[in-house]
């Protein structure tokens, strides 16, 4: 009896282990999207068998669980140790397990919460869902993701964000497996047929609701002006020290740029651009070797390195230039990426002399946006001012930082994203960001063009389709990867203060009203345990 004990426990582990494994294979790149529809079954279902188990057993089978997220959905973690940190091996490893025991925990709170005591009726059915959303939203994360990250692969299942965000499209596979589940359970034909159907409906209503969704979109793009981008990957190594190798990649894509018709060029963030700037940065350069605009004369965002007078520390700055030269628009990065870019807790100068490669940079305070006149078309016509909403780096894969980018005075035309994502090398994570990247498009309804230093640069319209991309690049010390381009035309639809998404209005409170459900099951959880007592 013993043995059969042990092995029914090890087959339990083993179901709600493939609950995890199909959310992480439909990651990106080319995951399988629609596993992500039938991730939260299997977890559902054990969920329901240890209704009677401890507690200690809800949260190590929900860690096991979600542990497959972690380890299968974003493997680069332990690459990028090795490569950047100088960690061995196995110490790599052991981070990569530490950061999927930590992205597991939420799926082990909720088993513990779920499964004991479910709601009849519709609650029950909808409670796992709302619990779900609530834990991921309350749990802190190093780099926030989504465990639905994948149905950005098909953009017809995220259209649900343009009204509640990430967290509608959470609700749907979550509701969409527990109902899988219960239909398996259910004591008699009808209700398995009723339960299977309703699971059914909700992928295939989300999909069909999001073709005729995005149709409507694309017939608004079809009336609306467009503004011609030209993109600039430069697919230069990271820590690479060819000073005039940069800029001349830089300027050669931007002078074809121009000659293919773009009316405003955008580089990738600070580092790209090898040369810091003196705080006010007013106007180009002087020197021919450092001018941002030597082969070209139209507009250019760009990322560079600045600094006060004696202070020690960098901010990392997006400007806006102007065809003249002149600067017209400036943006901090706020959100600093940990021992990327600044060092928490410990001394920096400290820091940095144990790990080279890491730095400790400002953070910036605010939004901005830039008010930027694009070059006259090719026709000759001078194109109304658009305002850009610039996100550095990882600052696109956080809704909320977003939300206020989208939401301040003014609004925001398209939005503007510099990155280098070379640290990662040509893994799944530049493709995982992009992804991330796509929900802000449809949460707001205005695109977003993407600069990345060795890729995948390219542009997510407002339907949260890429509809033009460069494909990573392996660079690394000793390549020479040619630099890449491209021109995109796109459309000018709306501006976020004049005409704001419901999420951007209310529909962002939707996560957070899930988490308020929780915090008060878990206050009422806790009230009945004292009174017990």
């Amino acid at each position: 009896m013993a043995v059969e004990g042990r092995t029914r426990k090890l087959v339990v582990l083993a179901i709600a282990a493939s609950g995890g494994v199909l959310l992480a294979v439909g990651a990106p790149p080319q995951g399988i999207t629609w596993a992500i529809w039938l991730g939260f079954f299997p977890l559902w279902w054990v969920a329901r068998e240890l209704a009677d188990s401890s507690l200690r057993r809800r949260l190590w089978t929900g860690l096991v669980g979600g542990m497959g997220v972690g380890m299968l959905g974003f493997p680069w973690i332990a690459s990028t140790l090795i490569r950047f940190a100088d960690a061995p091996a196995p110490i790599a490893w052991a981070g990569q397990l530490l950061f999927s025991i930590w992205t597991a925990m939420p799926m082990a709170i909720w088993m513990a919460m779920v499964a004991r005591h479910p709601a009849p009726g519709w609650r029950g059915l909808v409670w796992p869902a709302v619990a779900y959303v609530g834990l991921a939203t309350a749990w802190p994360a190093l780099f926030p993701f989504t465990v639905v990250i994948g149905l950005a692969e098909v953009p017809a299942w995220i259209q649900a964000a343009e009204v509640f965000g990430v967290a509608g499209c959470e609700l749907q596979v979550v509701g969409c497996g527990v109902l899988l589940a219960e239909a398996v359970r259910a004591g008699s034909r009808p209700r398995q047929l009723a339960l299977a159907l309703a699971a059914v409906a909700i992928p295939a209503v989300s999909y069909g609701l999001g073709v005729v969704r995005m149709a409507a979109l694309d017939a608004e793009a079809a009336l609306a002006p467009s503004v011609r981008f030209g993109v600039v990957q430069p697919n230069v190594p990271l820590l690479a020290h060819q000073v005039r190798e940069k800029m001349i990649r830089l300027w050669t894509q931007s002078a074809l740029a121009q000659q293919a018709g773009a009316q405003i060029v955008l580089w990738p963030e600070a580092g790209a651009f090898p040369y810091p700037t003196d705080r006010p940065f007013r106007e180009d350069f002087v020197e021919p070797f450092r001018r941002v605009q030597r082969l070209h004369s139209i507009p250019t965002v760009f990322g560079a390195a600045s600094s006060d007078p004696g202070d020690p520390y960098e901010y990392n700055t997006v400007y806006a230039m102007d065809g003249a030269g002149k600067i017209v628009g400036a943006f901090d990065k706020v959100i600093l990426v940990p021992f990327g870019e600044y060092v928490p807790i410990v001394d920096p100068e400290w820091a940095m002399e144990q790990i080279p490669s890491i730095a400790h940079n400002n953070a910036g305070t605010e939004v901005a946006s830039f008010r930027v006149t694009p070059a006259p078309d090719g026709e000759g016509n001078a194109p109304a001012p658009i305002l850009l909403g610039p996100l550095v780096c990882y600052e696109d894969i956080f809704p909320e930082f977003a939300r206020e980018v989208a939401t301040q005075p003014g609004g925001i035309d398209v939005f503007v994203n510099l990155t280098i994502d070379a640290w990662f090398g040509a893994t799944a994570e530049p493709w995982e960001h992009m992804a991330l990247a796509q929900f802000r498009t449809v949460e707001h309804r205005v695109p977003m063009v993407r600069s990345v230093s060795a890729g995948p640069s390219g542009v997510i319209d407002l339907a949260g389709r890429v509809v033009a991309n460069l494909d990573v690049q392996p660079v690394a010390i000793g390549t020479s990867i040619p630099p890449e381009l491209l021109v995109v035309p796109v459309a000018i639809t709306r501006n976020t203060a004049a005409d704001p998404t419901l999420y951007a209005r209310v529909g962002w409170l939707t996560r957070w009203l899930c988490m308020a459900a929780v915090m008060v099951w878990l206050a009422r959880a806790l009230a009945r345990r004292w009174r017990r007592r």
